[in-house]
């Protein structure tokens, strides 16, 4: 029971649709990793008021193998379930960003499937945030560019 569905998408993330194709009798524990944008953030002058994600176009193609290589490190018997989704295009603050849900037997091996699922994706996969200020600042994230 590997990767269930990965996806990069401009739609909704549904956290109980993510969930429920992760479930199984023999999951113990389900962990769900729910981000979600926020009204600030360090390299914020002030409130944050939305997000634009851009992605390579490929990006739809690649967080799959990302989170296969997570499984082969971390499930080598096979018995995890991910679903990992992250959105793109313009988001508002409450707006879900990025949802990954494990289902493994025991809770431990689900807690650090989740994370390092959440970690490789942030690190890898080709999207980038452009942060919009309540004073009308724009930031893209980590560029340290500012207009």
């Amino acid at each position: 029971m590997p990767l269930i569905h990965s996806d990069v998408t401009t739609d909704a993330l549904d956290v109980n649709a993510l969930r429920a194709a992760v479930e199984s009798p023999t999951a113990g524990a389900v962990t769900c990793f729910i981000g979600q944008i926020r009204d600030h953030d360090p390299e914020a002058d002030g409130v944050v008021t939305g997000i634009d994600y851009t992605h390579h176009p490929d990006a739809d193609k690649m967080i799959g193998p990302i989170v296969e290589r997570v499984l082969e490190q971390l499930d080598p018997d096979a018995q995890a379930s991910v679903s990992a989704v992250h959105r793109v295009g313009h988001l508002d603050v409450g707006d879900l960003a990025l949802v990954v849900c494990v289902a493994t037997a025991h809770r431990r091996q689900s807690f650090d499937i989740c994370e390092a699922v959440v970690e490789a994706i942030k690190a890898e996969l080709p999207i980038w945030k452009q942060q919009f200020e309540a004073t009308g600042r724009q930031v893209w994230s980590n560029l340290g560019v500012n207009l």
